[in-house]
């Protein structure tokens, strides 16, 4: 191969690193101002952010709406690094403690990025499109964790699943920290006190404590 050749594809790969450095950067961007409470960052606030030009954001992003969901995507990466499985054959106070746990983590976790889709989702079918596949991905763990009790429940099976799934949701979790101004600990035992009541409500104890780690 030329040398001229060589350099040129040097070139290229130069330039196509540092154009997936920038369009990191403004995700990161967007992120930062996300969770620091701008939750409709502009175009011009995500490029100071991001030690940019507003025109890079436009180079980068056919516009807001595929930034923002690119955003989606980085938040799906954050909770799958925040989840870890969770055994079904375990016992089930363990499974309840274990679940809760990790559930009021990840609200936690997404609590500021949720509150910004919650504002784009409506004029954005991305974003909607996001938040049916984290619904969806939710609802699968749930029923993994549980399929046990779930398939013994019979007819008491879908008010054990609702319950279930709305004591553990963000929207309750989002209730207890910033409408009632709970601590993540306060918070987190609410949602455990709950999800026992709703086992409960279906025949089944979990006020055995769970085994030690």
């Amino acid at each position: 191969m030329a040398a001229g050749a060589r350099r040129d594809d040097g070139a290229v790969d130069g330039r196509a690193a540092r154009g997936a450095r920038t369009r990191s950067a403004l995700v990161d961007a967007t992120l930062a101002l996300v969770e620091a409470g701008d939750l409709r960052p502009t175009a011009p606030r995500i490029a100071e952010q991001a030690g940019v030009s507003v025109r890079s954001v436009f180079q980068h992003f056919d516009d807001l709406e595929t930034l923002f969901s690119e955003l989606g995507d980085l938040a799906f990466d954050r909770i799958r690094r925040l989840s870890e499985p969770i055994d079904p054959e375990l016992p089930l106070p363990e499974r309840v403690e274990r679940f809760v746990a990790q559930r009021c983590r990840v609200n936690e976790a997404m609590d500021p990025i949720n509150k910004a889709a919650s504002l784009q989702a409506p004029t954005s079918p991305a974003i909607r499109a996001q938040f049916e596949r984290g619904h969806e991905r939710a609802t699968a763990h749930l029923r993994l964790v549980f399929g046990p009790e779930l398939a013994a429940a019979g007819d008491r099976a879908a008010p054990l699943f609702d319950g279930l799934r709305f004591a553990t949701s963000w929207t309750i979790w989002n209730l207890c920290r910033e409408t009632e101004g709970r601590s993540v600990a306060e918070s987190t035992d609410a949602v455990r006190r709950v999800v026992a009541l709703v086992f409960a409500g279906a025949g089944l104890s979990v006020d055995e404590p769970a085994p030690s780690s």
